[in-house]
């Protein structure tokens, strides 16, 4: 297939950074709220993370939008808002990232574990609704993110493939008892099999793990597949990924997250602990590499 269309010269394409832990910076209280409410309670704190991030040279803006599925949403009591919260956090990001392209961010829904009695056909129609959204607000891609469970990954992939968008699937691997797996125990082979099943139009992983651990999954999926490969990995925190701040250095997370362009990454970004600072330096060292290297 195509290569994805990007801006700008040949390389890496360079990803935004976290949003969930920007907005708690700001003051997000993620036992009260979830963080795609600001985008109808705080629009200007969202805004200001996209413009952020563009202004330390992403060339993707990612819609605050993790969480937007209904199961999600409903939690907050917010269901009855989605489509509006949707296209709040679209036109935020075409507002903040002036002339960037725009991906729709779905996250899990927490639906299917436990797996007993879980509903997948409930839940490839929660993406599909939500896909649908997205795509009808004006993003260039679906987004599936930090996904840890082959049997959502496979529902989700179906449900966003309803808006009639190029689908990208990343998943969330770590180092555990059977080599890499997800933070769940998934072996990492079940999860390479529905994203092979699902037709994706390009794979990569996020979140879970810093840039220095997370080189051994982007070399897998280049053996694996001939697609883009994504990657954004986390700042060296705390294991609760989305409730503490990072101590690394902007300049620490650049070294190891250009290593994964170097070893085939088609984008690269970061995931929870990552700022601005952090896209900011791997913009510097992604440009320092040499050009026309391309998976």
């Amino acid at each position: 297939m195509p290569w994805p269309a990007r801006p700008g010269s040949e390389g890496p394409l360079l990803l935004d950074g976290a949003m969930g832990t920007e907005l708690i910076r700001r003051g997000l209280r993620l036992d009260q709220e979830c963080a795609e409410s600001w985008n109808l309670s705080r629009p200007a704190e969202v805004q200001s993370v996209h413009a952020a991030y563009a202004a330390a040279g992403a060339e993707v803006a990612t819609t605050n939008t993790f969480g937007a599925t209904a199961p999600r949403l409903a939690r907050f009591g917010l269901l009855s808002s989605q489509g509006e919260i949707i296209r709040a956090a679209v036109e935020l990001a075409k507002q903040g990232a002036a002339g960037r392209v725009i991906w729709g961010s779905l996250g899990p829904t927490g639906e299917t574990l436990p797996l007993a009695g879980a509903d997948l056909a409930a839940v490839e129609k929660a993406f599909a609704v939500a896909a649908g959204h997205l795509a009808s607000a004006g993003v260039s891609a679906i987004h599936l993110e930090t996904m840890f469970h082959p049997l959502e990954l496979q529902a989700a992939i179906q449900g966003a493939r309803r808006a009639n968008l190029p689908v990208y699937a990343s998943i969330a691997l770590m180092p555990g008892a059977s080599g890499l797996e997800t933070p769940h125990g998934v072996p990492v082979a079940r999860m390479l099999r529905a994203l092979a099943e699902g037709s994706v139009d390009a794979v990569g992983v996020n979140c879970a793990i810093e840039a220095e651990r997370m080189l051994p999954a982007v070399e897998l999926l280049r053996r694996q597949f001939d697609l883009p490969i994504i990657a954004q990995p986390q700042a060296k925190i705390s294991p609760k990924c989305a409730t503490f701040e990072s101590n690394e250095s902007p300049a620490s997370f650049a070294r190891d997250a250009s290593a994964l362009a170097a070893a085939g990454a088609w984008a690269v970004g970061g995931c929870c602990g990552t700022r601005p600072e952090h896209i900011a330096a791997l913009h510097q060292a992604l440009h320092a590499r040499p050009q026309g290297v391309h998976p």
